[in-house]
């Protein structure tokens, strides 16, 4: 029979919350940041101002066997699920959902929508192909047997987005178009430039000021404060190379821009020691993967897109590194992003159940 328990802070049940994922997955899967969670539930989180969240775990045999966290939007009644974690039990899943959805119905909800680490910002989507590879940095990553249990429990699947796998490139390889493109934006005035890492408190915000305006119709998105986006993101100061962050500027006014890092895979979640950081390091500095994280332009700029793209394009073939165009709706037009220098893909979905 299953127990469900609610986790508070510095309980027995939040060792459990935090310590089921080390359990599931390998130590390249393990895509897990305590910290992260912990302040979630603790209520010391940047977002935890406009958010309610409520933790359970469930037991059996007194072992704990699956997780998940709800998150309420007082605002506007939404309810999402999150951090969820089990192990491969239709029955168990079930229940435990069931359980959830009560819990959001009786806050008003209509709908349960997940998988959503509380928000837009920290993480949403269930992995649906791609299992068996080793994720990149920020991938959504579960087991392949997630959408069933899911499913079973009746959530439905109602979106759809692709990461696009880029092999890299021969030296000689010549992309024409991208070209055609950055020479045609610097010619209409526009500057192309990375930024400093001393800079990226103010470029982040200059950033977040476009990002806002041109995802405001993204599925669950939800707007931040400048002081919330500046918290959580400032841990890109540390592990961006700013040479491949390319910022379009007309005059003074940002335009465009293109966020790559470097594919750290699951090393960014481990516990910081001497060994991590040389790695980290290392990588920063010699990576052979980039994630293409966002890219964003004004609606009046267009092909601004591709003139962005060639610098990183120039300089990744020049390190002999592939790229990663990361979790990108199937309904936006950057999907075909350089379709012909495309490789594989992975898929990933957003559910929802109507309460």
């Amino acid at each position: 029979m299953l127990t469900i328990k609610a986790v508070r802070p510095h309980s027995p049940e939040l060792v459990d919350f935090l310590a089921l994922p080390q359990k599931l997955y390998g130590k390249g899967h393990l895509m897990q940041s305590p910290e992260e969670e912990e302040s979630l539930i603790s209520g010391t989180h940047p977002l935890s101002p406009e958010i309610e969240v409520r933790a359970f775990v469930g037991y059996q045999d007194q072992q704990v066997q699956i997780r998940g966290l709800l998150t309420y939007y007082p605002v506007d009644g939404t309810c999402f699920l999150g951090y969820f974690e089990s192990l491969d039990d239709v029955d168990m899943t079930k229940q435990f959902i069931a359980y959830i959805a009560e819990q959001a119905r009786n806050l008003g909800a209509e709908k349960l929508i997940g998988p959503v680490q509380a928000s837009f910002w920290l993480g949403y989507r269930m992995q649906l192909s791609g299992h068996e590879d080793l994720p990149f940095t920020g991938e959504p990553h579960q087991p392949a047997y997630y959408p069933k249990l899911w499913e079973a429990a009746g959530f439905k699947l109602t979106e759809s987005y692709l990461s696009n796998f880029y092999p890299k490139v021969s030296p000689t390889t010549q992309e024409a178009k991208l070209a055609k493109r950055y020479e045609a934006a610097l010619a209409a005035g526009i500057k192309i430039r990375s930024p400093h890492k001393s800079d990226w408190t103010e470029v982040s915000l200059q950033v977040f000021e476009l990002l806002n305006r041109l995802y405001r119709d993204f599925p669950i998105y939800r707007s931040l404060q400048g002081r919330q986006f500046s918290a959580i993101f400032e841990k890109y100061r540390y592990i961006l190379d700013f040479s491949m962050v390319k910022l379009a500027y007309q005059e003074e006014k940002l335009v465009g821009f293109l966020i790559t890092m470097p594919d750290y895979g699951a090393l960014v979640y481990q516990k910081l020691n001497l060994f991590t950081l040389a790695k980290l390091l290392w990588i920063k500095h010699r990576a052979k993967r980039y994630i293409i994280l966002y890219l964003g332009v004004d609606p009046q700029y267009l092909g601004l897109g591709s003139a962005l793209s060639y610098p990183i394009f120039k300089q990744a073939q020049a390190r002999g590194a592939s790229a990663v165009g990361a979790l990108i709706h199937q309904h936006t037009l950057t999907r075909h992003y350089a379709a012909d220098l495309q490789g594989t893909s992975h898929t990933y979905g957003l559910y929802q159940l109507l309460l």
